[in-house]
């Protein structure tokens, strides 16, 4: 089973909340791998895996079942690590890269062979350019993955993520559901009025509003429950992997 999850812009929150559905799922006895595509701002590794796996408490690289769990550039972790912190496209240029769809639909099936949940972090939003002819959401769609959506839950989100549903919609991308990331500081009143609101204008489930908090671990108990939902909404989704 595979979670993608993609955010309606870069610094959403997207591997706070990957780190967090991880962790809770992990926590239930559930066996969870993590994998992002295409990192930026560094060529030797995935900081956010990093931070992800970490998290999980894995502290060193390890062999599972034959696979290398790293997140160094190449693994199937994180098949492409790149210097630049840019969009994936300009990166790779700038690297001197080709990021090759093969290449990350065999980390995606290797990987996802080896766990009972795989959650792939996205790169950005959905129409982030992996390259000058191929949308991130166009990879997703021809993967046929079931997408959770991270937005803000404050002020200004309502047009990112209505826009983001749209264009997920457009493709045919199945939509597990919104989880909405406090950054702090925001109206409580506009908080209430953006769950409803893309509840009902996006016709979607919204999981519910992480707080801010001070420790990625002080959040694990208002994740519980929505990794949880999120879970059952997969199960109960019908998707198949890979080219026609």
């Amino acid at each position: 089973m595979i979670l993608f999850v993609t955010g309606t812009d870069t610094g959403v929150g997207k591997t706070f909340i990957t780190a967090l559905l991880a962790k809770a799922l992990v926590d239930q006895g559930i066996d969870v791998k993590v994998q992002k595509w295409v990192s930026t701002g560094n060529s030797n590794l995935s900081e956010d895996c990093v931070f992800i796996y970490e998290l999980l408490g894995n502290k060193s690289v390890k062999t599972i079942h034959g696979l290398q769990d790293t997140s160094a550039f190449g693994s199937y972790t994180a098949p492409y690590c790149l210097p630049l912190p840019a969009s994936p496209h300009l990166a790779a240029e700038q690297a001197g890269v080709t990021i090759k769809t093969k290449v990350i639909r065999d980390a995606l099936f290797r990987l996802e062979s080896s766990c009972e949940i795989l959650i792939v972090e996205g790169v950005g939003g959905v129409l982030v350019p992996l390259s000058r002819d191929l949308l991130l959401a166009d990879l997703v769609a021809d993967l046929k993955l079931p997408v959770l959506l991270v937005a803000r839950s404050g002020l200004g989100t309502l047009n990112h993520t209505l826009l983001t549903l749209e264009v997920l919609r457009h493709r045919n991308i199945q939509i597990v559901g919104v989880l909405l990331n406090s950054q702090g500081g925001e109206d409580s009143s506009i908080v209430t009025d953006n769950q409803r609101t893309i509840a009902e204008m996006g016709q979607v489930e919204v999981f519910g509003v992480l707080p801010r908090v001070k420790s990625p671990l002080d959040a694990l108990s208002y994740i519980a429950p929505m990794a949880d939902r999120i879970v059952n909404v997969l199960k109960g989704m019908e998707h198949s992997i890979g080219l026609p």
